[in-house]
């Protein structure tokens, strides 16, 4: 054995010989170049290279090493996002709620992460094994990686191959350095000193002979070394045949002088991809202090990364290692891979434990991700490789795991599956009901029931008819009062823009979701003790909001606010403050809407509350939206929309955002192309009468005002049954330019009293609007010149003067709604309330 640290410890110093002199270019090319790509084949030392060079370096370094299992996007994504945690906590957390980017619009939102919560210091980044990567996803976003590296980071890549990835752009910017094996090979006199420093004296002519034979590949040179130290001759090996018996080497000088502890130890870690430090103590148990030690006297096959906290075994050793790996007994490989999944699911990494749990048949580890890690809507990513686990299960599973085929109808539907998850619900429910009455059948047909629920709130607002409730009373049936552990990432709010989900513009129709659910709401919360608590308050304050109902709105929301903060519900949290700031909009008060985005921002730190960046950025868009500043909109909303996939995902609530930017931007074909899709299917009619209305208001904005109010037409016909108002009031100015337009139209199909009441309170919004704006920008020190038509000033003189619009429209010769329209104009360009506030304005910018 001392004989082996020797050999070992010398190795990793001739390897330093060769790699001083691969420093010195590589330091270099971190100095001039953001790319640098070490490509070559096995046995060349670059990951050692590498590490030496990141180690005398002095910058920050993460490490991320691949595997074969990262071509699935999701655990790629993971092992991406855990490399970022290393260095920067909160984008790692952003990263982590965004989700692979595998669409134009993720990797925009990507991107903005980067802007948003940068590294402060320069840093490296190393990724490697690139060439165990084959998915085109995530290749593609390799690419989009490599061309899109920040200022203050250099990314080096190390592959066996030359990296299948896009680098035109980089290469045309001279941003990319190459290392290959020419840069990696031992020289003669390198060689010389290696074999020097291990005291073997090499006969003449021989030095010349390993140089030829091996082509300074340097794992040949090392087993050329050990078969010195026990000969003292060299026979001559061809670099080829070397490489075919590679494992014949490592039998007879590295596996045979081991111990039989630490062959089994190494045998264990060549089953699984994580070598984290910690599992390892975990997996040597007792004999950790003695196995470490034993590890770490194989230093040329073996090491320590500082940077990843792990060790790497090398490539051609751990494909020994796996060759071996019929040594252990079956209860050997269930205890190893129990040990690393429970610690790759208590460390965040998801795909990779329900992998070694699906390998030992833990289905019940399986469901507890589901339960406790992963919301209520699967990312689709993670719901793609979930399914198989599911579908590859054996029958009996479905009969023994508490929650499993409920759990499998739930990846399915967030897949889309919809015939498919109802054929499930019918086909589960007719087998678990011919089961033996048990606490076990019970627990099954309530999670059965509880997904038949949500279905039938996803299937509502196709169908029009409202009885989830119905499912949700099976379930607490089935359930009893509060025998199922609250979890937040599994009972929680929808993600999609509005509470109520109704798409039927039938009169009562809303009144009948609020009825429904607030039984469903009752149900849940006897079964899971508080769920949905505020779902009831916040789904009738919507109603109220949406009918214009304002102050009863406003109490609705608080509630709701009161009775979710006692159970840290963090979505019905944040849907109550995201509706009281729009409350506080219509009530023209500017500190009542800085104090709403305040309150969003402690739920920011609610880690298990997987949204909440994006509601939070959902909900200042919406704020600079009424303040008409689409500039100030997170640049990922500016974007274009996300492909349609479903009300409920919150995809959709992004992609209201985006249209509103849209609206405020005057990029009107947006908005259209948008609407006459959303014509095709089904939508929640608050959203439809909204973008109607919207869409209204940028016909009459394109010159086009037959198309105007025909689409003004179908907003009111959409809006009417049920009162809704809203939409049309928070348009302001616009929708009073509409509505007035709208009464000189003889026969346009609305009710005038109806067009005159908008006209009306959409003019009074306008000037609580402006109010708003005035104050915003004062607080933040915008400077904005106002500038007043010569029409504007004789009246706003009037004003000054005293006099009544009445007397205006006498004195200038116009018409009594002329003046009022010039009025209004001056307030809002004034953003003003009253006529106090017009003098007093006007004065200081000293326009009389």
């Amino acid at each position: 054995m001392k004989q082996n640290m020797r050999s070992n410890t010398a190795v990793g110093n001739s390897f330093r010989l060769q790699r001083t002199r691969l420093n010195n270019l590589l330091e270099a090319a971190a100095g001039n170049h953001r790319l640098i790509i070490v490509s070559a084949g096995v046995g060349y030392g670059k990951t050692f290279a590498i590490q030496d060079f990141v180690e005398s370096y002095g910058a920050s370094t993460l490490w991320m090493q691949l595997s074969v299992r990262d071509n699935v996007s999701a655990r790629f994504w993971e092992n991406y996002t855990h490399t970022v945690q290393q260095s920067n906590q909160l984008l790692a957390t952003v990263l982590g709620e965004l989700g692979f980017p595998d669409t134009p619009d993720k990797l925009n939102r990507y991107s903005v992460a980067l802007e948003t919560y940068p590294e402060e210091e320069k840093d490296i980044l190393v990724i490697d094994d690139l060439h165990l990567i084959e998915d085109p996803s995530v290749l593609q976003f390799l690419s989009y990686l490599t061309s899109n590296i920040p200022p203050q980071r250099t990314v080096i890549i190390i592959s066996r191959s030359t990296p299948d990835i896009s680098l035109a752009k980089q290469y045309a910017q001279g941003q990319v350095s190459n290392f290959s094996e020419d840069e990696l090979r031992f020289t003669e006199n390198e060689i010389a000193q290696f074999f020097s420093q291990l005291d073997i004296s090499l006969p003449p002519g021989s030095l010349q002979d390993i140089y030829r034979d091996t082509e300074g590949w340097a794992f040949a040179i090392n087993i050329i070394a050990r078969s010195y130290q026990k000969t003292s001759l060299y026979g001559g090996y061809a670099k080829d045949a070397m490489r075919a018996t590679v494992f014949q080497y490592m039998e007879a000088e590295i596996w045979s002088g081991l111990s039989k502890n630490l062959k089994g130890f190494l045998v264990k870690l060549s089953l699984i991809d994580h070598l984290s430090i910690n599992l390892i103590e975990l997996l040597a148990k007792s004999d950790y202090e003695a196995i470490l030690y034993d590890l770490e006297q194989q230093s040329a096959y073996v090491r320590r990364d500082t940077y990843m906290n792990a060790y790497q075994i090398h490539h051609l050793f751990l494909d020994f290692l796996s060759q071996k790996q019929g040594i252990l007994t079956e209860e050997q490989r269930h205890e190893t891979y129990k040990i690393a999944g429970d610690w790759c699911s208590n460390s965040g990494f998801k795909i990779d434990a329900m992998t070694y749990y699906e390998k030992i048949g833990d289905y019940d580890e399986i469901i507890s991700i589901f339960t406790e890690q992963i919301p209520l809507q699967v990312p689709e990513d993670i719901g793609e490789f979930a399914v198989g686990i599911f579908e590859r299960a054996p029958e009996e599973i479905y009969n023994t795991v508490e929650m499993f085929a409920p759990t499998y109808i739930r990846v399915v539907m967030c897949l889309g599956r919809w015939f498919e998850a109802i054929d499930l619900l019918m086909q589960y429910e007719e087998k678990y009901l011919q089961f033996p009455e048990s606490g076990f059948r019970d627990r099954l047909l309530g999670g059965i029931y509880y997904a038949w629920g949500i279905m039938r709130r996803l299937t509502s607002t196709i169908d029009d008819i409202h009885d989830a409730h119905i499912y949700y009373e099976k379930m607490a049936q089935y359930w009893g009062h509060k025998v199922m552990p609250y979890c937040p990432t599994y009972v929680n709010h929808p993600n999609g823009p509005w509470i109520s989900v109704v798409g039927s513009a039938r009169e009562g129709s809303l009144q009948e979701f609020y009825d429904s659910l607030v039984i469903t709401v009752q149900s849940l919360a006897n079964c899971f003790y508080g769920a949905l608590t505020g779902s009831d308050d916040l789904t009738l304050g919507e109603i109220k909001f949406y009918q214009g109902n304002i102050e009863g709105a406003e109490i609705l929301f608080k509630r709701a606010f009161v009775r979710a903060r006692e159970y840290n519900l963090f979505e019905n949290l944040h849907r109550a403050t995201f509706f009281l700031l729009r409350v506080a909009i219509h009530q023209g008060n500017f500190a009542k809407c800085e104090q709403a985005l305040q309150d969003m921002k402690p739920i920011l730190q609610q880690g298990e509350y997987q949204n909440r960046f994006i509601v939070y950025n959902i909900a200042v868009a919406q704020y600079f939206f009424f303040l008409r500043m689409p500039e100030e909109f997170p640049d990922w909303l500016k974007k274009e929309c996300q492909p349609y996939k479903h009300f409920y995902f919150i995809e959709n609530f992004e992609n209201q955002m985006k249209l509103r930017y849209a609206y405020l931007s005057g990029e009107y074909h947006r908005i259209l192309e948008y609407n006459q899709e959303m014509r095709q299917r089904e939508s929640v009619l608050y959203g439809r009468v909204e973008l109607f209305a919207m869409e209204a208001c940028a016909h009459l904005k394109l010159k086009d005002r037959k198309s105007a109010l025909a689409t003004l037409k179908e907003a009111y016909d959409e809006a009417a049954p049920n009162e809704i108002v809203l939409p049309f009031i928070e348009l302001g100015k616009d929708m009073r330019t509409l509505t007035t337009s709208a009464l000189r139209e003889t026969g346009c199909g609305i009710p005038k009293a109806w067009l005159e009441d908008v006209n009306r309170k959409s003019a009074s919004f306008a000037k609580r609007q402006s109010h708003i704006i005035s104050q915003y920008k004062r607080a933040n020190h915008i400077e904005e010149k106002i500038i007043l038509s010569p029409r504007e000033l004789e009246v706003l003189t009037d004003l000054y003067h005293g006099l009544a619009r009445s007397e205006i429209a006498a004195s200038r010769t116009m018409s009594l709604n002329t003046v009022k329209m010039v009025c209004n104009s001056i307030y809002e360009k004034l953003g003003a309330e009253n006529l106090a506030d017009v003098i007093r304005i006007s004065i200081e910018k000293k326009l009389l």
